[in-house]
């Protein structure tokens, strides 16, 4: 299939595409926002024109379409272990008025902890987006020099965790319970019964295109497994374990809210640890 579009891109160019059609706010923040924030990370540390570039848990590719469409990427290839990616040409169509993807893009189902190195030519650049807090714990390091060995010598790999577990609402469970750090404070018993009596609408932002297949109470089964399934990684932790995996930092920033931390937790655990909602990495080979 890829011949073809490459074919159809020879004879006509890439698919006609209009941000003005854009109307789903999930679509909206990971088609704009998130891709600026990688390509701000990695524009001056690679040619994005190109560059080959996997995506480590690339979910439904908005992320990756725009990267071709607004940033000049050329090569991206998105792997996960659910196959969200398979309604992009769908999704593209609807946000964007799109009649096809573009065939810079490729994307592959993988089992968790599966091998990628030596499967392919190694990659100029990795990318990363809020995909590492689910990965089981005895499964980071290994995965890390995975990736690392995926990547040529002096290619970048850029990382990002939001929001990170100690985090005001690092439960990711805030479509449901807008309570700061009430992970940290109730058992899950009353966090499951509180997303159980949730009504109405959830905010538009946090609705991904998953949603539909769930239905109202099946996706609120699958969020708090997801929550249970948390490993809890802190910054420190992540740094240090790509250190371990041979990765240098090249960049990073830390991001923090600025909310009174409750009484029950003031000692319990450092402040930067409560209030550290955020990670960017740019790491180096």
């Amino acid at each position: 299939m890829s011949w073809i579009l490459k074919l159809q891109e020879r004879m006509w160019g890439i698919a006609p595409w209009d941000a003005a059609k854009i109307s789903d706010e999930w679509f909206r923040a990971h088609f704009e926002y998130a891709a600026d924030v990688v390509h701000h990370w990695m524009e001056g540390a690679l040619d994005l024109k190109t560059a080959r570039l996997l995506n480590f848990g690339c979910g439904d590719g908005i992320t990756d379409l725009s990267l071709v469409l607004r940033h000049g990427a050329t090569s991206i290839h998105g792997i996960d272990i659910r196959q969200e990616y398979a309604k992009l040409p769908r999704i593209a169509k609807e946000q964007l008025g799109m009649a096809r993807i573009p065939s810079a893009l490729t994307f592959e189902t993988i089992q968790p902890g599966s091998a990628l190195a030596g499967k392919r030519p190694q990659f100029d650049g990795i990318m990363s987006w809020s995909t590492f807090e689910h990965v089981q714990r005895d499964q980071l390091l290994p995965i890390l020099k995975d990736l690392h060995a995926c990547l040529r010598p002096g290619g970048v790999f850029f990382l990002q965790i939001e929001p990170l577990f100690y985090s005001p609402f690092g439960s990711h469970l805030r479509r449901y319970d807008d309570v700061p750090w009430h992970h940290l404070l109730a058992d899950e018993d009353a966090l499951w019964d509180i997303i159980q009596k949730h009504e109405g609408p959830i905010d538009a932002a946090e609705v991904d295109f998953g949603f539909a297949d769930f239905g109202v109470d099946g996706y609120k089964k699958f969020v708090f497994k997801e929550y249970l399934a948390l490993n809890r990684l802190t910054a420190d932790e992540l740094v240090e374990i790509t250190a371990q995996a041979g990765f240098h930092v090249v960049r990073q920033e830390r991001r923090h809210v600025d909310m009174p931390i409750p009484s029950e937790l003031q000692g319990r655990y450092p402040d930067e640890l409560l209030l550290n909602n955020e990670i960017f990495l740019l790491l180096g080979k």
